[in-house]
């Protein structure tokens, strides 16, 4: 295809080519004609201004000088642009001595007499006669050169029309391999491959052939193992999302496992000789009462019952009247640490009460507002707890230093599930909250924080409202 292309333009260049080399043609030999006729229209113009010297024909005789050296510099350019021929040239130069023995006449201011004028005008009509005759040998001159463009032409067409020739064999042979190229390596290979697969559906039962010819046989055959492709291909997906799923439940339980492991570890350690710690508390505390210190009392007592809440079992669920009560003694013991440095503010709502949640969830989050926002500065503290629409709402708020957005989005993303790297070594009381939260309550569980440096942190927490004891790990 690119061949007969090539060759269509081979062509079409060769039409305009030879009309615009016979175009040049013509135009080279009216130039010689109009700068024969601008010659007697010079002398013409000249004339009338010698006999009549008024200024309408003397700028008339101007303008006709003036064509007549553009004529004869554009032959000059147009005709020795190709080659050179001196009956041209000389011509050109005699219409340059007509040129250049009218134009000082013309140009002028004061003028001779009449007989001057009229012995210049003879001068001039003589060169006008010479170049009129010198005619005899242009003519001659120009149609050489015709003949000898016109053989360089033709010699050009013949060249040309040989690659023609030539583009239009090799085309043909183009052709022809193709067609054998296609028929040994594609029909062939088809031909065959579809006897195999009319021989491979012939023996299924139930086949009915529909298409006669090898392509349609393939598309047919080609269609149905589509078909299959995609059966196994959805079944495939079918089963990487089962593994993916097992793999899921697999990575969870190992989570748990392990989030168990560590949190019965710490109940171990913080688990050693309890009675001996719970009977020693408890006789400084008699020991106080006897001796008439209530404070040293109430605090001796705070601490035991902060202790013994604190040694439960990991696994104990409280109510919220349970964590309520912990959470005064912690701030019990630490007001008596930090004075007013620290206040604290607990607005309690009765009717959560019975709400169950997992043991040591509000503590931490309390004592991590002390120590990173408020152990330094001092502030105060907002613990807020009420029901509402079967759920309970738990706000946690301190005016403390507050921490940095890029910490704050780390733990949102924990807390989330988008980010398992969260958590930082100084927040493990919190994370360790978040996990047991989240295995208590799976998707009913919510948590945001909201921190600002310099002004404070807010952690909201949210939780079903739950009586009976079905949650749980």
């Amino acid at each position: 295809m690119a061949i007969f292309f090539a060759t269509e333009v081979i062509l079409l260049g060769m039409q305009y080519y030879t009309k615009d080399r016979l175009g040049d043609l013509i135009d080279k030999s009216n130039r010689v004609y109009e700068l024969k006729t601008t010659v007697s229209e010079v002398l013409s113009a000249y004339k009338y201004y010698s006999v009549s010297q008024k200024e309408d024909d003397r700028e008339a005789a101007k303008e006709a000088l003036g064509r007549l050296r553009s004529d004869s510099a554009s032959l000059r350019h147009v005709i020795f642009e190709d080659s050179y021929i001196r009956e041209i040239d000389d011509l050109c130069h005699m219409a340059d001595s007509l040129y250049e023995q009218i134009e000082p006449e013309i140009a002028a201011t004061v003028h001779g007499t009449r007989e001057e004028r009229l012995q210049a005008y003879d001068e001039a009509a003589y060169t006008v006669q010479l170049i009129e005759k010198y005619y005899d040998y242009v003519y001659p001159a120009m149609e050489q050169y015709s003949n000898e463009a016109q053989n360089e032409l033709n010699r050009e067409m013949k060249v040309i029309s040989g690659i023609c020739i030539l583009a239009v064999i090799v085309f043909s042979l183009g052709i022809l391999g193709m067609v054998l190229w296609f028929s040994r390596d594609v029909i062939s290979p088809i031909s065959a491959l579809s006897y195999k697969a009319a021989t491979y559906r012939s023996e299924r039962e139930g086949y009915q052939k529909q298409n006669r010819d090898e392509v349609g046989q393939l598309t047919e055959l080609f269609e149905e193992m589509l078909s299959r492709i995609e059966d196994q291909m959805g079944q495939m997906e079918l089963n990487m999302k089962l593994q993916l799923l097992l793999e899921q439940q697999r990575l969870e339980k190992v989570k748990m496992e392990k989030l168990l492991q560590e949190s019965e570890i710490k109940a171990l350690q913080a688990r050693i000789n309890p009675h001996f710690m719970f009977n020693t508390l408890n006789s400084i505390a008699q020991m106080a009462y006897l001796e008439e210190a209530p404070s040293t009392e109430q605090m001796i007592e705070a601490v035991s019952d902060y202790f013994r809440y604190n040694l439960k079992d990991i696994h104990h669920v409280a109510t919220v009247a349970d964590e309520v009560k912990n959470c005064r003694d912690y701030i019990y013991i630490q007001q008596i640490r930090f004075g007013k440095r620290i206040r604290f503010d607990l607005q309690y709502d009765e009717t959560a009460a019975e709400g169950r949640i997992p043991a040591l969830t509000l503590q931490p989050v309390i004592e991590n507002a002390i120590v990173h926002g408020l152990a330094i500065r001092g502030g105060e503290i907002l613990i807020r707890i009420h029901r509402k629409d079967g759920k309970i709402d738990i706000t946690i708020r301190d005016n403390g230093s507050g921490m940095e957005e890029e910490k704050r989005r780390l733990i949102q993303s924990y807390i989330e599930g988008t980010d398992q790297t969260g958590i930082h070594s100084d927040s493990i009381g919190l994370k360790n909250v978040i996990d047991r939260m989240k295995a208590f309550f799976k998707d009913g569980f919510a948590m945001e924080i909201i921190s600002t440096p310099e002004e404070g942190t807010e952690i909201r927490i949210r939780i079903p409202y739950e009586e009976s004891l079905c949650i749980g790990y």
